[in-house]
């Protein structure tokens, strides 16, 4: 990595005075003004500090029994639900994801938790609640329970479209279409069918390219068939490229008094613009006033990014500022690239100055587009004629991300020559750069130095030291800085200095931080839990683990694949091999290559090879792509059948 050189003071245009001595260049990205004035933010001296009354100071935890108050690791903001009818508990049941206790519940069986089975008058099934049950069952692909659920509803008679409806797009996404069919004509036997149903099963049919099935259903339906139904078909065509079919499908449409909508114009232009066919696309746009549509965001990127990958730029950029609607980032990026394709620089740089104003900011897209044909270029002299400060600082974000700080030092320099100042975005690009590539002591640096250039750090500037401090491992110093930060705490300053409490075993300290979001109105999310979840598990406390993934519900939260993995990991290993596969089997959502592994680690340490030989079938089965850690429990597998 090299060094940045000097950079004049900020009040000077003049080019910056040669390179430091080497004894100086001790920061990849260090802003050295003219004149040094005395540094108001003293944070490198509070981290020897708080580092040594951390060394000094005795960890403690909270004893697994403790619940409650504000030293607890979460917080409960109402009382949980008053236990009473059947109907009530199945719906807090299906809220759990307790699916399995749902059933037993619903359908009769050995149950441990079941408050209402002491009721003496059976109550019908919650036919809403059955619904979700069905919708949830077969997310996870347990359709014979699902298919279970809904005989149960229609033997009290409350089964409704609904229920169906979920059953059959249920088989469908599974590609089990006969089985679709035969509860598609009990539905229909029954009067329970709808346009939705035969949807569903026609939606399955263009999934699995059966496409004259598709046309048929369509054509025979008892009832008329709806916009979406169409649009359903027309992806299907265009996906096969059937142009002329998709024509005269949308000209039926029509003639049967279904007016097209936006979707039906999306999804032909998307797959006209995809094989390059874009004057068809431009004319299908040209059609949508006539049929009361007006183009979305969606459309014009759509066709703006085709036009740029072809290398018609002028085109795309006709389109982009004719639209009829304000552009968004996506559009931004797509006319962006076909700037940089043709070399277009000074309007590249326009462009970006244009986004920041318009309060369309650059993402990761933007920079990578931008970085990988500057790198494949002449980099940073041929872009820029006229530059500002929010165009040099775009480019600067990208150059950190990728971590040339070489580059971004001449570019800072290349600031100063043409009078550019650095404002606060500039100092938090930088130092947010540096906290994630674990320089925090060059970020202290650059964050001492804001107010010789006017600036003053804001909570994105806090927010990035306390991640950086935390993942360092110096939670002392992320708590101290962000008790004392003179700005307003925002969730991500909450998440960032606790995921250092955790790290750090300090549940009381989390607990209390917890606590404090929730009295000033910050919600924890999705990334408060897991940081709690992780790092239980990491300590092995997969009980209170449990105990916080419980609570997700009542804050409106859904566990996601970094929840589940965390959990699954943390049964692993304690060798909880049950519970490991209960959680892999019941998840909300698709388990990836790492929910497996965590199991395959453990079944493989329990020598459990046939179980371990069924869940990497399974994998397969299940299109979860292997990785490396994959085939090294695999490789275990086959030396154990070998010498078995």
């Amino acid at each position: 990595m090299m060094n940045s050189p000097r950079m004049s003071s900020p009040s000077s245009s003049a080019a910056p005075p040669p390179a430091a001595n080497a004894a100086h260049r001790t920061s990849p990205l260090r802003l050295y003004p003219k004149h040094s004035k005395p540094r108001h933010y003293r944070l490198a001296a509070a981290v020897a500090a708080s580092t040594r009354r951390a060394g000094r100071r005795s960890q403690s935890w909270t004893p697994p029994g403790r619940r409650g108050g504000a030293g607890s690791i979460w917080v409960n903001p109402s009382a949980p639900p008053r236990p009473g009818a059947t109907s009530r508990t199945l719906r807090r049941l299906v809220e759990l994801d307790d699916l399995d206790a749902a059933l037993r519940l619903l359908l009769g069986g050995p149950s441990t938790s079941t408050p209402a089975a002491s009721d003496s008058v059976p109550e019908p099934p919650a036919v809403i609640t059955c619904n979700i049950l069905i919708k949830k069952l077969c997310a996870r692909r347990r359709l014979a329970d699902a298919e279970r659920v809904l005989e149960t509803l229609k033997a009290s008679g409350a089964a409704d479209a609904v229920s169906h409806n979920t059953l059959v797009a249920g088989y469908c996404r599974d590609g089990r279409l006969s089985d679709a069919e035969r509860v598609l004509d009990v539905a229909r036997a029954s009067g329970a069918a709808n346009v939705v149903t035969y949807t569903a099963l026609i939606d399955g049919y263009c999934r699995s390219s059966r496409l004259a099935d598709a046309l048929h259903l369509i054509a025979s339906m008892p009832v008329a068939p709806d916009t979406y139904t169409y649009n359903t078909v027309l992806k299907g065509l265009c996906g096969a490229k059937q142009w002329e079919e998709a024509k005269e499908l949308m000209e039926e449409m029509v003639g049967n008094n279904c007016h097209p909508n936006e979707v039906t114009f999306a999804t032909q232009i998307r797959a006209f613009c995809q094989n390059g066919l874009l004057d068809r696309a431009v004319e299908l746009l040209e059609q949508m006033p006539q049929y009361g549509c007006t183009p979305d965001v969606i459309i014009y990127s759509t066709l703006v990014n085709g036009f740029s990958e072809h290398g018609r730029v002028d085109k795309a950029l006709e389109l982009f500022n004719t639209m009829l609607c304000k552009p968004n980032t996506v559009c931004y990026n797509a006319a962006l690239k076909g700037l940089c394709i043709a070399g277009r620089w000074e309007e590249v740089g326009e462009l970006i100055a244009e986004m920041v104003r318009k309060d369309c900011p650059p993402n990761d897209a933007t920079f990578s587009t931008l970085i990988n044909t500057l790198c494949q270029n002449r980099l940073l002299n041929s872009m820029l004629c006229k530059p500002d400060t929010i165009s040099f600082n775009a480019v600067l974000k990208g150059l950190c991300r990728a971590e040339r700080w070489c580059d971004a030092a001449e570019l800072i320099a290349k600031m100063f020559k043409e009078d550019c100042p650095l404002i606060e975005m500039t100092f938090n690009i930088i130092i947010d750069s540096l906290c994630q590539n674990g320089l925090v002591n060059n970020a202290i640096e650059v964050f001492e130095l804001m107010p010789n250039y006017r600036c003053t750090p804001d909570i994105v500037t806090y927010s990035s030291l306390i991640n950086g401090f935390s993942e360092q491992g110096l939670d002392e110093v992320a708590f101290d800085l962000f008790r004392s930060m003179p700005c307003k705490a925002d969730i991500f300053s909450y998440n960032a200095v606790l995921k250092g409490l955790c790290t750090a075993a300090r549940w009381d300290d989390a607990g209390e931080l917890i606590a404090d979001m929730v009295s000033k109105d910050c919600a924890p999310n999705e990334v408060t839990f897991n940081i709690l979840i992780n790092s239980l598990c990491q300590k092995g406390l997969i009980d209170r683990a449990i105990e916080v993934y419980e609570q997700m519900p009542k804050y409106g939260i859904t566990p996601d694949i970094f929840t589940y993995n965390a959990l699954i990991n943390g049964f692993s290993e304690q060798g909880r091999l049950d519970d490991a596969l209960r959680l892999l089997n019941t998840m909300c959502c698709q388990p990836d290559a790492i929910s497996y592994n965590s199991v395959l680690k453990g079944l493989c340490r329990a020598e459990q090879w046939k179980d371990a030989e069924k869940l990497v079938s399974e994998m397969l089965r299940k299109n979860c792509t292997p990785n490396e850690v994959t085939f090294k429990y695999a490789n275990q597998l086959f030396v154990s059948n070998r010498t078995g």
